[in-house]
């Protein structure tokens, strides 16, 4: 183990070894055993931020606490009424969107006239092929 990998290690899980992975146990035991000096400077910050951490200790809540956020919470009607109203107000906005594009459309554009000389049933989408109906 390299002495980067063992102050990552101790970095990482801090300084109990019965808080390091399993698998690099026993090799950063051995760096200990084989550089305590190097090992004792990455082990020293934390073990004593390992001892600050244990000791802090925070009182269970008590039960107003948890009546309150109950009574607070929003109830299962509410939410699905804002549901509601919330889709109901996409769909207002898409119908309100189709209108407006029908209307500007039909504003727009000039009627389609036809021409009155009794052959309209020769027109398609395709112009006139009158002429290619002999």
């Amino acid at each position: 183990m390299t002495p980067e990998r063992f102050s990552e290690l101790v970095a990482a899980y801090g300084g109990s070894p019965q808080r390091w992975p399993e698998n690099e146990r026993t090799a950063a035991l051995d760096f200990i055993a084989a550089n305590p000096a190097q090992a004792e400077a990455a082990l020293a910050p934390a073990v004593e931020l390992d001892d600050l951490l244990s000791r802090n200790r925070v009182a269970a809540p008590d039960g107003a606490l948890a009546r309150r956020i109950i009574a607070t919470a929003p109830s299962a009607l509410w939410r699905r009424t804002q549901l509601v109203w919330r889709c109901a107000g996409l769909a207002g906005i898409g119908l309100a969107g189709a209108l407006a594009g029908a209307l500007t459309v039909a504003v727009l554009l000039p009627p389609n006239s036809a021409p009155d000389d009794g052959d309209t049933y020769a027109l398609t989408a395709f112009g006139d092929v009158q002429g290619d109906v002999q």
